[in-house]
């Protein structure tokens, strides 16, 4: 009875530690890297969290459709890193957006590059850091 609780006990422990790695995707399983899309639009909402931010962007098609976008970013420590702040982006601010779209065809996609309708480019992939203001 020692032995079956504690091979159950060390099971269950192996599974409870592999769960954060096959809760975490891989970039290539979920986006087609070989794929850009262009987005203009309006921010709907941006979300600070782990394991990466997100925001949402309400894009207008020529016919006057309104899709709701799910752009994924980095994590905030790797964004905060790189002169992000959680006010970087906020509901409201009109944005053009580069991106890697979700293969599913799903409107989600990885966001590469932002710019603001002021002009300021945010990026979260290389140095220097971007121009917050």
């Amino acid at each position: 009875m020692k032995l079956t609780l504690s091979v159950f006990a060390a099971g269950a422990g192996l599974l409870i530690l592999g769960f954060p790695a096959i809760a975490h995707h891989s970039f290539a399983a979920e986006y087609d890297s070989s794929k850009k899309v262009e987005l203009r639009g309006v921010v709907t909402k941006f979300e600070w969290t782990n394991p990466h931010a997100h925001f949402y962007l309400d894009v207008t098609d020529p016919k006057g459709k309104v899709a709701n976008w799910n752009l994924e970013l980095a994590s905030p420590n790797m964004m905060q890193r790189n002169g992000w702040t959680r006010h970087s982006l906020k509901e409201g601010d009109h944005v053009e957006v580069v991106a890697t779209p979700a293969k599913d065809g799903t409107n989600t996609a990885s966001a590469q590059t932002i710019q603001k309708s002021d002009g300021t480019k945010l990026t979260f992939m290389a140095a220097p850091p971007p121009d917050v203001k």
